[in-house]
């Protein structure tokens, strides 16, 4: 059974995100709950699409309709390539509920499959591949398909091999399982800030390696993540914001294990903390070497924020 770690719910309904949950195995899971999921914007995904690159998060559409027809339960739908879910149906699944993976694709409804489980229990009934395929209705060709991974099975193939082998053959919908069918989809482009000081910042740090990240309508302005072997580093920017602004961005980037800076033109009265750092200067040299210290404390085997 998952154990939620944290469920972080984000005071304004306007950011591209309303909610983080973090389960047991730190898998991070980002939401935006919306009444029908046709509404999200091409924007929207985009946004909600860098802000889990950045986090290394799975997003999710938490829905009760789609083109205002109401969702299947332990069903998984799509718009924009985002996986949707009904608010049920995601409590299941974050509570580990054994609920086999289904999920609709070029308008078919199918069901991922462990080929290698497949293929144990049809050889252990003494089942070749081509009678398993005239059984089921399809090819030979289908059936190595499904063994070998490539393909998922038709929800009709599903429920004759279910009936055969049991449902210990299909995967269960989980944050993992469901990363697995959308991580190739939901890859965001990058794109160049208009921000002088951004666009200048992204320049030098990507010399180092670095990965960055625009947002809008989210807790942070930007993000830039350096990623090798077994270094990480993820830091957060937020500019001139609110006190409330401030509140919200470090209580993200601390239940995500991410690096904080405000950049603000002078002092202020907000509290840093062990992942929040203030940097009071619009020289973008000075928040490269912020960033840069960052690096090099954690290369080093100083310890990650918690």
């Amino acid at each position: 059974m998952e154990e939620q770690r944290v469920h972080l719910r984000l005071p304004k309904r306007e950011y591209c995100l309303d909610s983080i949950v973090i389960l047991g195995n730190e898998r991070v899971i980002i939401t935006k709950e919306v009444n029908d999921a046709s509404t999200i914007s091409p924007s929207t995904a985009g946004v909600l699409k860098s802000m889990a690159n950045f986090l290394d998060a799975l997003p999710i559409v938490l829905a009760e309709r789609i083109d205002n027809e109401k969702l299947e339960e332990n069903i998984v739908y799509s718009r924009h390539n985002l996986p949707v879910l009904s608010q049920d149906t995601f409590k299941s699944m974050v509570s580990g509920a054994e609920i086999p993976l289904i999920y609709l694709s070029h308008g078919g409804i199918y069901v991922k499959i462990k080929g290698s489980k497949l293929r144990e229990m049809r050889e252990k009934r003494g089942i070749s591949r081509g009678e398993l395929a005239r059984m089921v209705g399809v090819t030979s060709r289908t059936i190595i398909n499904y063994e070998e991974g490539r393909s998922d099975v038709s929800l009709d193939v599903a429920l004759k091999l279910e009936e055969m082998f049991g449902d210990e053959i299909f995967e269960k919908a989980s944050a993992d399982s469901l990363k697995e069918i959308f991580n190739d989809k939901i890859k965001a482009p990058r794109m160049e800030p208009r921000d002088a000081l951004l666009r200048s910042l992204f320049r030098e740090l990507r010399e180092h390696g670095f990965i960055d990240f625009l947002f809008n309508k989210a807790p942070f302005d930007a993000g830039v993540k350096y990623v090798r072997e077994s270094t990480q580093v993820k830091v957060a920017i937020k500019k001139d914001p609110t006190s409330e602004e401030v509140d919200i961005a470090r209580m993200v980037s601390e239940s995500t294990k991410t690096r904080l800076i405000v950049v603000s033109a002078g002092e202020r009265d907000d509290a840093p903390g062990e992942s929040l750092m203030f940097v009071y200067s619009k020289s973008p040299d000075k928040i490269r070497d912020v960033i840069l210290g960052f690096l090099r404390k954690t290369a080093s085997g100083a310890p990650a924020p918690s």
